[in-house]
């Protein structure tokens, strides 16, 4: 990795936890939008896995307090199952065929989440939500994007505001172990992805925080539309191009 690739890899995880901190999510999705164009969708995944991993770390550790720990063993159960399934797939396909389908992913979660992430008064069985976390583990063990579904379920409980953000960080953290797990088994973790994410790790940090605290002072669904139409457009090179 040339000095000039691991400055835009750290640019764009900043990036990444300003928009986590600015929209409560997304932090996968805007990475793995982003470095892929930089690196090889190996070094993307690895980064994205360890730098998501270490900021959901210190998030649980703030939010632990908050964890409303009845309502999450069937999505935490769907998640951790569905993370080696989504890994598995991803290891036996194609390259060419896995940025397509990252590019058909990243399109599909944009528009779930301008549709079903809004509807937060409508309160979700509680037998979809082995299926909602399977269907997140899968997402975050192929593309480390396994929040949309995650988001739109637990919004729909009627929890304030803090067990809900606490309640993604617990299950965000648990997926995000499995995969770091799986990574390690395959030796899938190459020197220079811990280098990036060691490097990257305060300045996304700050990003987070910087991004929390813009959203108290400026609308933020202007910036939220925003940042998926950019999401949606990358997801569409990906889908194209190949």
């Amino acid at each position: 990795m040339t000095t000039e690739t691991l400055f835009l890899s750290i640019g764009a995880v900043t990036l990444a936890g300003f928009v986590q901190g600015l929209t409560g999510f997304g932090f996968g999705m805007t990475a793995m939008s982003l470095l892929p164009l930089l690196l090889s969708l190996v070094d993307a995944q690895a980064i994205v896995t360890l730098t998501s991993s270490a900021a959901c770390l210190l998030m649980a550790a703030v939010t632990l307090r908050d964890v409303p720990w009845s309502g999450l063993p069937r999505l935490w159960l769907g998640t951790i199952v569905g993370v080696p399934i989504g890994f598995a797939l991803l290891e036996s396909l194609p390259r060419t065929m896995i940025t397509r389908v990252l590019g058909l992913m990243l399109c599909s979660m944009v528009l779930f989440e301008f549709v079903a992430t809004r509807r937060t008064s409508l309160r979700w069985p509680n037998w979809v939500e082995p299926i909602v976390g399977l269907a997140s583990g899968i997402l975050t063990g192929a593309f480390n994007i396994g929040g949309p579904p995650l988001v739109a379920c637990i919004y729909s409980h009627p929890w304030p505001k803090e067990k809900r953000v606490a309640g993604l960080t617990a299950v965000f953290l648990s997926g995000g172990l499995v995969r770091v797990s799986l990574l390690l088994r395959y030796n899938e973790l190459p020197a220079e992805a811990w280098t990036a994410s060691a490097w990257a790790l305060l300045p996304m940090l700050m990003a987070i925080l910087c991004g929390n605290r813009l959203l108290r002072s400026i609308p933020e669904r202007p910036l939220r539309t925003g940042v998926f139409v950019v999401l949606l457009c990358l997801g569409g090179r990906y889908l194209v191009a190949g």
